[in-house]
């Protein structure tokens, strides 16, 4: 089977990799320390902003801003660099990592937000710690405690927000309806020979007047390069209603 195809377009980007087998990738603090240490010398080889962050003992999460076009790049020499280290120190041969890392494409900065503050509450889900702020290897414990990797989140998007702010942000639990935005990227589509990423979501199409002109704003739904069932879903609609508008337009 085909892999599916990369966004690697500029933007905000959500990293996630695991262990192989779910196997354990941290089993010491120096474990953590390197990794973070890869970290901050990604960041300054590939032009990468970093806005949060969170090391499980598994797999880790990064929220990261690309400035040029080497998401792939930047985190395999990530990836990379930190299996040598691994298998060498624990003297394993093979695989660490589960496979190809997973990367989300973020649509917006309230995307951003809401992702941020689902990374910061890993440990909290995981009934890891009892408090959002007790857990050493994620980005707010850096903020709040001003620790040493603090610096890795220069120019981050959750500085917008003071500590304070921040800090009530993502204690609060998630709504559900945001909770399944978190792993939602732009579409790619074919179109004209072309790869399309489709930036702009369908709902946004009729968010200011969606019974108004509902028909013209099906018809630019359709035309930027959401399906015929897409836009129905979307409207509580039959696919046939939706044909039948767009025939008429």
């Amino acid at each position: 089977m085909a892999r599916k195809d990369r966004i690697t377009a500029l933007g905000y980007y959500h990293i996630i990799n695991r262990g192989v087998e779910k196997r354990d990738i941290f089993l010491e603090d120096e474990d953590y320390i390197q990794f973070l240490d890869l970290i901050e010398q990604m960041i300054d080889r590939f032009n990468i902003t970093l806005h949060s962050y969170c090391l499980m003992t598994n797999h880790y999460h990064l929220l990261l801003q690309t400035h040029e076009i080497n998401i792939s790049l930047a985190i395999k020499f990530l990836n990379s660099n930190y299996s040598i280290y691994f298998n060498h120190k624990y003297k394993r041969v093979g695989h660490l990592w589960q496979g190809r890392f997973q990367s989300f494409y973020l649509y917006d900065d309230n995307h951003c937000f809401s992702v941020a503050k689902y990374i910061e509450r890993n440990p909290i889900s995981a009934n890891m710690v009892n408090q959002i702020s007790q857990y050493k290897y994620q980005s707010f414990y850096q903020w709040k405690s001003k620790g040493i990797y603090f610096k890795l989140l220069n120019n981050s998007i959750v500085f917008d927000m003071t500590i304070k702010e921040y800090e009530e942000f993502i204690s609060s639990d998630i709504p559900t309806d945001i909770l399944e935005t978190i792993y939602k990227s732009p579409k790619i589509i074919n179109q004209n020979g072309k790869m399309k990423i489709l930036y702009k979501r369908v709902e946004t199409f009729f968010e200011e007047d969606k019974d108004i002109n509902r028909d013209k704003n099906i018809k630019q739904a359709y035309n930027y390069g959401y399906t015929k069932t897409e836009i129905a879903n979307i409207l509580g609609l039959s696919t046939v209603t939706i044909t039948t508008i767009l025939r008429k337009l």
